[in-house]
């Protein structure tokens, strides 16, 4: 005997039935009793929020229908679930491409927005921000029918139509007064544009390119790595080292410094897509020639001068046509190649540095010694002077002294003319002139010591009263 078998289904679950020819659901709550040999499984009702929808698909028919939320159902007998969705939310500057692979359309769907995709339709293009056209930004477009391009310059939130796509978002090319860029044409012209023309601030137009040059780059010059569309006119350095050779087969490796320019553009791209390479190669092979001609000990004495001879030929024409100028070129480095060479060069640069040291400190002794002789000779020429107006001052005080005791002598004479003899006369002056002296002694510190003949003395013997002899 075979028993039955009895499901009890919820609110939400759904019975799925499939016998020997037919399938058939019975949708919850409730109780059923299956027969024998009938397969049964249970299943879930689907429930949608307002943000989801799902694709669904008849296995009988393949039609797909679509189920937006919010909402809760059951599938047929013959449905699947296909997948489910989020829906498609679109912001004020976003947009989607969407295509109907039924039929190959393409739709764009702009926000603000909710999208659900139809039963065909797919992705394809996720939701993407809008181009911001405005001074400085440009857009250009390819119309998917023609296949022509379009400039979009209009300021405004750009979004494509359907049979529109975004080829490329350019920026306005900025140049300063010393740039240049050149640009290719449709027809595969060059056209140069000057930071100094009127046109200095442009967008580059359809079927146009700007020209990019990969130049040579690092210390020698081994690699094009360095990509160039805007190019500088103002003159800059550049380093270069490479191996060189002397008469005496010494091979030394020598860095040098470029001072250089770009003058003509025009030229420039005639005849050469890396002007950094070119100056270098070129320079390189003259001073090679240059410096196979000269010993280690003649290259060492006027090295700058071998290398500067050799890339100012005024017989060279090779910078001219590539519309640049060398401004000056210097000598960075000078080593040998092979250790030991090295070793007896630094030996040698170390011996001609020392001598050199030497001779600046004697040179710096002797200009102390001459110094402290000139200082010397002019402290005693300055003595000397001063002894010259010492004396000078020593003998108009004298003079004038004189001249001040002769006047006085004189006036002194004069009143005393017609009294007295000229003997009485010096007499009288002598002894003035003792008062004189002995006054000036007297406020003095000075000890006077006076004989009987300068102070006239006499001793008299006198009787004491009172007493007796």
């Amino acid at each position: 005997m075979i028993i039955p078998w009895v499901y009890f289904l919820k609110e939400e679950e759904q019975l799925l039935l499939e016998g020997f020819t037919k399938k058939w659901v019975i949708n919850g709550p409730g109780s059923v009793v299956v027969k024998p040999f009938i397969n049964a499984r249970v299943r879930r009702g689907l429930s949608l929020s307002p943000t989801e929808f799902v694709k669904i698909r008849d296995m009988l028919t393949g039609e797909i229908r679509v189920e937006k939320g919010p909402c809760f159902f059951y599938l047929n007998a013959y449905e699947e679930l296909v997948k489910k969705y989020d829906v498609i939310v679109l912001q004020h500057n976003e947009y989607a491409r969407l295509i109907d692979r039924s039929t190959g359309k393409i739709r764009v769907v702009t926000g603000p927005n909710n999208v659900v995709l139809t039963a065909n339709e797919e992705i394809l293009e996720p939701p993407t921000k809008g181009i911001n056209i405005d001074e400085q930004t440009a857009v250009l477009l390819r119309n998917t029918s023609d296949g022509s391009l379009q400039l979009v310059t209009k300021n405004q939130v750009f979004f494509p139509t359907a049979h529109e796509e975004i080829e490329d978002v350019r920026s306005k090319i900025l140049l300063e007064n010393h740039e240049s860029v050149i640009i290719k044409g449709k027809d595969g012209r060059y056209r140069i544009v000057n930071g100094k023309d009127e046109e200095n601030a442009f967008f580059l137009q359809p079927y146009e390119i700007l020209l990019g040059m990969r130049w040579s780059s690092g210390i020698h010059k081994e690699k094009r790595e360095l990509k160039i569309t805007h190019i500088d006119s103002r003159p800059k350095f550049m380093w270069y080292e490479f191996g060189v050779r002397t008469k005496d087969n010494v091979e030394l490796i020598l860095g040098v410094t470029f001072f250089w320019q770009i003058e003509n553009i025009e030229k420039m791209i005639k005849t050469t897509d890396d002007a950094p390479g070119d100056i270098c190669s070129h320079a390189r092979s003259m001073i090679i020639q240059s410096v196979s001609k000269s010993s280690l000990e003649g290259f060492l004495d006027r090295f700058n001068d071998i290398v500067k001879e050799a890339i100012n030929d005024a017989s060279d024409q090779f910078y001219t046509q590539r519309g640049v100028k060398i401004h000056s070129v210097e000598v960075r480095s000078v080593s040998c190649k092979d250790e030991s060479t090295q070793s007896v060069l630094q030996e040698i640069i170390q011996e001609t540095t020392n001598r050199l040291n030497r001779l600046q400190k004697q040179q710096s002794e002797n200009e102390v010694r001459l110094s402290e002789v000139k200082g010397n000779f002019e402290i005693e020429r300055q003595k000397g002077d001063l002894l010259e107006i010492q004396r000078d001052n020593a003998l108009k005080e004298a003079e004038m002294l004189g001249e001040y005791e002769a006047v006085k002598v004189g006036k002194f004479f004069e009143k005393l003319a017609g009294t007295l003899s000229e003997n009485e006369k010096i007499n009288i002056f002598n002894t003035l002139k003792k008062v004189e002296y002995i006054d000036k002694l007297g406020h003095s510190n000075a000890n006077m010591f006076f004989t009987p003949s300068d102070v006239d003395l006499r001793i008299e013997a006198r009787p004491m009263s009172g007493k007796t002899s």
